[in-house]
Formats: structure tokens, sequence, C-alpha cells
């Protein structure tokens, strides 16, 4: 029985020595595919073994890439186990890096320092590239299959640059807050003044209808005063006969109780009928 005990706890210390060996040996050999990819990468998107700093155009040519060509090329760096998800991860790559370079300026060197981490479904590399102005780190993401899913170059700022940009960024953003709350409450106040408005408005131009209608008004009270003094203007000596008719109907000696403005035509058949 004891041999039996004996026996097995060494088999178990055995397995795990082998494991442990294992993934000694798998470590390793991810690290160094991972460090043969960073040069690939960089001979790829940043530094031509051939021609030297890839031009802003040669770049554009790597974003603009047709399918035949990345398939083209996808095949050669398998063949170095450089293997990307898709074209979309190469071209994100690529323009990660010129946006990189619009900050930092030129690459100049890469970092012998390469950090491997890994993670729940693969792993992540980070390399510390030296550019004119500043560092910029280059991370890269892999699945369990060492395919790379994302590649980014980040800016490294110092930490006062880095409070800085934080700080410039709290205060955009308070900004941007204080900005909306202030055009609310200038919303809001219109909203008490718009019907004051509105009825002054109004009120104006209701005094305005009314006057124009006083002016209308007057203006035809003038218009048949007027007519009436144009209707007895030639009239002078029929207003005359027909005031003394008047008076003498009305028993009066003269014509000074009354006064006649206008002399109008009556449609009266009566007056046609009368006899003389």
């Amino acid at each position: 029985m004891k041999k039996i005990k004996t026996l097995s706890l060494a088999l178990g210390l055995s397995m795990m020595l082998m494991f442990a060996g294992c993934g000694k040996e798998v470590a390793s050999a991810t690290k160094d595919v991972i460090n043969n990819n960073v040069g690939e990468i960089i001979g790829e998107i940043v530094i031509s073994p051939d021609t030297g700093y890839y031009t802003a155009d040669e770049r554009t040519a790597m974003i603009e890439m047709s399918e035949d060509d990345y398939e083209i090329k996808a095949e050669l760096w398998s063949e170095d186990n450089l293997k990307f998800a898709d074209q979309k991860t190469f071209t994100a790559a690529v323009n990660s890096f010129v946006k990189a370079e619009e900050e930092a300026g030129k690459a100049s060197k890469v970092s012998a320092d390469i950090t491997v981490k890994e993670k729940k479904a693969g792993y992540t590399a980070t390399a510390v590239m030296a550019f004119e102005q500043r560092n910029v780190n280059m991370n890269i993401s892999y699945d369990s299959d060492m395919v790379i899913t994302d590649i980014t170059f980040s800016p490294v700022y110092s930490t006062g640059e880095a409070m800085t940009k934080a700080a410039l960024n709290t205060l955009l953003g308070m900004g941007s807050v204080f900005s909306v709350l202030v055009l609310i409450m200038i919303i809001i106040y219109a909203f008490g003044i718009i019907p004051k408005i509105q009825n002054a408005v109004a009120k104006k131009k209701a005094m305005k209808n009314s006057q124009n209608t006083e002016n209308s008004v007057d203006k035809t009270i003038a218009q048949i005063a007027e007519k009436e003094e144009n209707e007895l203007v030639d009239d002078y000596e029929l207003v005359a006969v027909i005031s003394a008719a008047i008076a003498a109907y009305e028993g009066n000696s003269g014509t000074d109780g009354f006064v006649v403005r206008s002399i109008k035509k009556s449609q009266s058949k009566k007056w046609q009928n009368a006899q003389y």
C-alpha cells in the first residue's frame, strides 16, 4: 500500500514537472514569435529594409491596398509567423502609426525591451519606440492562436504633461456643461418673456387697427359732407325755393329753424301721381 502511494506521488510530481517544463517552453517560443513579429511590423509599417523610412504616399498606398495585394502579403507574412486577423487590422495599425507620427515626429529606434503579458484569450506585447519628440508605445494584442487582433501606437507623456492634459480635458468638460446650463437658463427665461412680447405686439396691432378704423370713419364722414356740400354748390336757387316752401308749410316766417344740406330725388311714385 505504501508502495502504491509512493508511486502515485512520484507520478504526480513527474506530471507537474512535465507541464511546468512545457509551460516554460511555450512561453519562450511565444516570446520569440512576438520578438520576430515586432521586427516584421516595423519593417512593414515604419522603416523598409530596402528603401528606408516610408513616405506619406507609401503609407497611403498601404491603407488603400487592394484585397488581392493584401492576400499576397499575408501569405508572405505567414511564412514568418506574422498573422493579422484581417486587412482592417493592418490598415488600423498604419493609421495609428501615422497619427502618432504627427504628434511625436519620426521614429528612430525600438527598445530591445519588449514586455509580454499573458491574458485570458491570448497575449499582449508592448515595445517602446523612440521618436524625435517623445517615446511611443507599440501595443500588440494576440488571440490564443497567436493571430494579431489589434496594433496601436500611443505617445508616452510625462507626469506633468499627463496632468496638464487631464486638467484641460476637465476644464473643457466643465465648460461644456456650464455652457449647456446657461443655454437652458436662457431658454427657460425666454419662455417668460416671449408671451409678454406677443401680448405687446398683439396690443400694438389692435391699437393700429382701431386707429385705422377711426381714420376710415372720419374719412368717410368727410367724404359725405364734402359730397353734400358739392351737391348744394350749384343749387342755391333750388335750395331757397324748397326752404321757403318748407317754411310756409310749417307756418314759419323764415328758414332760421332748419338747414337744407342735400337734395335727393325721391323714388316714391306718389309725387309722380300728384295733381297740380
